[in-house]
């Protein structure tokens, strides 16, 4: 971005004290992380004041700060003073992407799992053709979304979004922000059915992507979902929306699909295509989640206007340093790590990765899934069954996982309190396979706050 303060204060309805025509160039709500004309943006929280840091802020090299009004009364530099900052960080990007109009394309990504994949994906793709800027990490809420668009300058053409949700109402916000010229929805998982209550409340706050976009977007739908095949519910969610003007592309496996996958085999398909085009694909990341999500790339790249076979070859090359999933090689095998959070569907899909990879012992390190409500047992009783198919070993960490051992049917299996304990028990066994002279392959996944990330850095580490 390349904004004056008086034109956030425009954007925002605060207003400026102290030179208005300062020129910010990103920004920042971290006072230890600041670049040359940046913003820092003080936030108000319930466990910390970024207001405390302002002066730190400009003692670092801040140009300006974007702050509350009457909580910041000091002197250190130029302040724009607004209702509420978390807020006029929204409006600050709306207003960066409302100036930029049609120069730059807008893709939007959301869905219960393959949201980061998916996009990195478009990304990968699109980027060949268009200057592009991707959200980076886990920035898809509503702070997260509008730094993302303040990093957006004038070479930019294209931005890809990831949109995240809690509830109903939150993709709505985000999608009214970037005004997306596609949107993808990978799928409806039960993800979130603890606060949402049902599958249909979830994808009713998915298909609020539609309520920013333009009439005549295109929004890409996975076929085989069960709930975005429903083509009449979705039709009325997205009357009731006021974006019945969208075209719906569905991708998939079944015959109705517009983009159709056939003769997969692991992360190789055939792809066929609505122009009649047939290809060959063959990924280089594992799981057959990313045959889908690939297909939602081509989607994505055909409606800004690039073929198919370009789609098709940037896809060949698309690597594991992309993807949230890595599979790192160790002296005694593999270990899969997909340890930055789990549900149903992405426990299917990594389990489904660890039984097509090769190995002698095959372990499924899983920890809890949360927020799963009502469904979280049953859930629970699913991957233990899928696990039973895709390994040998089991450890189970943490109170809900308990369910996992007692369904999984293997050679072995363990229970453990937390991650630091499985770790420690996990370790020993490798080695006595090791010693055997066997190859050992470990998929560790689990909810973010299982802290499965101490199981799989132990074992790539520090097993010696």
């Amino acid at each position: 971005m390349k904004l004056t303060l008086e034109k956030i204060a425009e954007f925002t309805g605060g207003s400026v004290r102290g030179n208005k025509e300062i020129t910010v160039r990103n920004a920042s709500i971290d006072s230890r992380k600041l670049e040359p004309d940046c913003l820092f943006i003080a936030l108000k929280g319930e466990r910390t004041d970024g207001h405390l840091y302002i002066d730190q802020a400009f003692a670092s090299g801040a140009a300006a700060a974007l702050t509350i009004r009457d909580l910041y009364h000091g002197n250190s530099g130029a302040v724009v003073e607004t209702d509420d900052t978390a807020v006029a960080m929204g409006r600050i990007a709306a207003g960066i992407l409302r100036e930029r109009g049609d120069s730059v394309f807008k893709i939007a990504v959301t869905g219960s799992v393959g949201k980061t994949s998916t996009k990195d994906m478009v990304a990968s793709v699109i980027g060949g053709h268009y200057i592009t800027l991707k959200s980076e990490l886990n920035q898809n809420n509503e702070l997260g979304l509008p730094l993302t668009v303040m990093r957006l300058d004038e070479t930019h053409e294209a931005l890809v979004t990831e949109m995240g949700m809690r509830g109903l109402g939150q993709i709505e916000y985000l999608t009214k922000i970037v005004r997306p010229d596609v949107a993808i929805i990978t799928n409806i998982g039960i993800s979130h059915l603890e606060t949402l209550g049902t599958r249909e409340n979830i994808l009713r706050a998915k298909l609020e992507i539609c309520k920013g976009m333009r009439p005549g977007g295109k929004l890409i739908l996975n076929g085989d979902n069960d709930m975005l095949s429903d083509e009449a519910l979705v039709q009325a969610i997205l009357e009731e929306y006021g974006a019945d003007a969208i075209e719906t592309v569905y991708f998939g496996t079944e015959e109705n699909s517009a983009y159709r996958a056939e003769n997969i085999h692991g992360s190789s398909y055939e792809l066929f295509t609505p122009s009649g085009q047939h290809f060959a694909v063959r990924l280089r990341v594992p799981g057959v989640h990313n045959v889908y999500n690939s297909m939602a790339a081509v989607c994505a790249a055909n409606a800004l206007g690039i073929s198919s076979e370009e789609a098709v070859d940037t896809l060949s090359q698309f690597g594991e340093e992309a993807s949230r999933q890595k599979i790192v090689e160790t002296p005694w095998g593999f270990v899969i790590d997909d340890t930055y959070n789990a549900g149903p569907e992405s426990m299917a899909a990594s389990l489904g990765v660890l039984r097509d990879m090769d190995a002698d012992i095959k372990i499924a390190a899983l920890g809890d899934m949360l927020e799963l409500g009502v469904l979280s047992e049953e859930s629970h009783r699913k991957v233990g069954r899928l696990a039973s198919e895709a390994a040998g070993v089991l450890l189970a960490v943490g109170p809900q996982s308990v369910i996992y051992y007692d369904t999984f049917d293997g050679l072995r299996k363990m229970h453990v309190s937390d991650s630091s304990e499985g770790a420690r028990v996990l370790s020993p066994i490798i080695r006595d396979y090791a010693q055997r002279g066997l190859k050992v392959g470990v998929l560790v996944k689990g909810s973010h706050a299982i802290r499965m990330n101490l199981i799989s850095e132990a074992l790539i580490n520090d097993f010696v």
